[in-house]
C-alpha cells in the first residue's frame, strides 16, 4: 500500500500558463552584479523537470509555498533573475516576486491578492457543496451542514434563502470541478 500524504505535502505544481503567480527564475545576465550574499531559494518538496525546466515549491517564511520554475537546465548556484512579462499576467507574477524577496530577506510578506478571505471561503463551500452532491446528499443536508441545521428552521425550506444559496454554491461547485478553478489562480477573472 502506498503511503499516505498530507494535503500539504502534495500540494500540485501547476502549469506557469495556469497559474500566474508562478516566479519565472533564470540566470542573471552578466551585466547584474554578482551577490554571494543572496540567499539561497530551494525546493523543499520533490520537484519535477520538464522541457520548460525545473518546478518546484519553495516556503516563505510565513509558512505559506510559493511555486517557482527554474528555467532552463541551471542549478541556481550562479544566482537567480525573475522574468517578469509586460502582458497583463506580469502583475500577478510581480506580486509573486514581492513576497519571495521579502520572504528571502526577512521583511513583511505581502498578502497573494488574487484570492480575498471571502472568495477563498465561497471557494471551499462551494466544493464542500458539490461534494456533498456527488455523494448523494440532498440541498437541504448539504444546507445544513453548510449553514446549520438550526439556522434552516427559522424559514420554510422552499423558499428559504439557505436553499438558494446552496443550490448555487453547488452550480458554482460544479463550474469549479469542471475547470472553472483555473480562473482562481489569475486576477484575469475580474477583468
Amino acid at each position: 500500500m502506498s503511503p499516505t500524504l498530507d494535503a500539504r505535502e502534495a500540494a500540485p505544481i501547476w502549469a506557469p500558463t495556469v497559474n500566474t503567480g508562478v516566479v519565472l527564475l533564470t540566470a542573471p545576465p552578466d551585466i547584474l552584479p554578482k551577490d554571494d550574499s543572496s540567499p539561497a531559494i530551494e525546493a523543499q518538496t520533490p520537484g519535477q523537470s520538464d522541457a520548460q525546466g525545473f518546478h518546484f515549491l519553495h516556503s516563505l517564511t510565513n509558512g505559506e509555498r510559493l511555486q517557482i520554475l527554474r528555467l532552463g537546465v541551471g542549478s541556481g548556484a550562479e544566482g537567480a533573475a525573475a522574468i517578469i512579462p509586460l502582458s497583463p499576467e506580469g502583475f500577478d507574477r510581480l506580486e509573486a516576486v514581492a513576497r519571495l524577496l521579502s520572504s528571502l530577506h526577512g521583511r513583511a510578506i505581502p498578502p497573494d491578492t488574487r484570492l480575498t478571505r471571502q472568495q477563498r471561503q465561497r471557494a471551499r463551500r462551494m466544493l464542500q457543496a458539490v461534494d456533498g452532491r456527488l455523494s448523494g446528499a440532498s440541498y437541504r443536508d448539504i444546507a445544513a451542514t453548510l449553514f446549520g441545521a438550526r439556522d434552516l428552521a427559522d424559514e420554510p425550506w422552499k423558499t428559504s434563502s439557505r436553499r438558494f444559496a446552496t443550490m448555487d454554491l453547488v452550480r458554482g461547485g460544479l463550474a469549479m470541478v469542471a475547470g472553472g478553478y483555473r480562473r482562481l489562480l489569475s486576477h484575469r477573472r475580474r477583468r
